[in-house]
């Protein structure tokens, strides 16, 4: 049996782009083979440290519904799940309990430890970057040693119990059900204009009657006197026709379980992750498939949407009143972004024609 070691403590949509289908060749390759995946709570958090209490990021601490534990945690292609803490150690599964199900931790140092212990076939780390020209999917695929795989569907295993909370749920709400994803209304220089959310909103519900649905962390709706939790959420997105969205794990998530996505979408190559690249053989209707709306863009200066280079956007001039701070907080230049100028006529034709 041969023993593969991987490690992602990377982003939400990761756990839903890249990570499923590089477990699941692994698994194709090596049928017999036994996979330890190491993954992170949450995202890192931000603390002041003793004595100079300056910031320093750390993971370990559970934030974000413990995303990525939640969503590999039923994952049939992991043999060995861990949760990865900077400094805390726990083979016994005291620190990390997901729904009753306890998980070992690892420290860095206990994970170097058996990163060099000779015990793995293969030691993978997919905390890896991506250059802007590169494929993904292709990148990962390198790194784990098999160079030439294809396979990029979309996947997350629900249990049948999130998918039927998710449908009792998702009942209030009329049909059609257009959904518009957390992040579509965000500032950073993924986001749409925020100015232009109301007129889509109005738009939808003129055109079809009833009002879109907000998807995301701060929509969380409530079954039984409690929140649902991530994966019951995500599912509710299986009961949806259609969802908007700008490049973020929602948008991922709602690829992932086979609801037709509409994404807006620049200054980035299509294969950087935009559905509509990577076919979803979950979606068996041939006329609901995933569309883009793709911003003007300045191929010349084709730079990164996270890129904090202002000037592929802002002239000198602009740059000194637009209180740019970062991609995440690019003050007023998030209504000169690519993506901003689509128009929310753009936006409801390409629903029209998915509708």
């Amino acid at each position: 049996m041969k023993k593969f070691l991987v490690r992602h403590i990377g982003n939400m949509g990761d756990m839903v782009f890249f990570i499923p289908p590089v477990l699941e060749t692994l698994k194709k390759k090596h049928p017999d083979c036994h996979v330890t995946l190491v993954t992170a709570w949450g995202y890192k958090v931000n603390k002041r440290k003793f004595p100079s209490f300056t910031k320093q990021a750390y993971w370990g601490e559970r934030n974000q519904s413990g995303f990525s534990i939640a969503l590999m945690m039923h994952d049939p292609h992991i043999d060995q799940l861990i949760h990865w803490h900077d400094t805390s150690l726990s083979i016994e599964g005291t620190i990390c309990v997901e729904e009753g199900k306890s998980f070992p931790t690892w420290s860095r140092k206990y994970y170097e430890e058996q990163k060099e212990s000779g015990e793995y076939d293969g030691v993978y780390e997919l905390d890896i970057g991506i250059g802007h020209h590169d494929n993904p999917m292709d990148r990962m695929y390198e790194v784990v040693d098999m160079s030439g795989e294809t396979y990029s569907n979309y996947k997350l295993y629900l249990t049948d119990e999130d998918k039927a909370v998710a449908e009792a749920v998702i009942e209030q709400y009329e049909r059609p059900r257009v959904v518009l994803l957390e992040g579509l209304e965000g500032t950073t220089t993924r986001g749409w204009d925020p100015g232009k959310i109301q007129a889509l909103e109005a738009a939808i519900e003129k055109k079809y009657g009833a009002p879109p649905i907000w998807f995301g962390g701060k929509y969380t709706p409530v079954y039984n006197g409690r929140a649902l939790t991530l994966r019951e959420n995500i599912a509710t997105l299986m009961f949806c026709d259609v969802a908007i969205g700008v490049l973020s794990g929602p948008l991922h998530f709602a690829a992932a379980v086979g609801c037709p996505t509409i994404t807006l979408y620049g200054d980035m190559y299509l294969h950087r992750t935009a559905p509509a690249y990577f076919l979803n053989e979950y979606i068996s209707d041939s006329k609901k498939y995933h569309r883009t709306i793709v911003g003007p863009t300045n191929w010349n200066k084709l730079k990164m949407l996270k890129d904090d280079t202002t000037f592929i956007n802002l002239t000198p001039a602009e740059q000194k009143v637009q209180g740019y701070k970062g991609w995440q907080n690019p003050g007023k230049q998030s209504t000169k972004s690519c993506l901003s100028v689509i128009t929310a006529d753009e936006v409801m034709a390409v629903l029209n024609e998915a509708m």
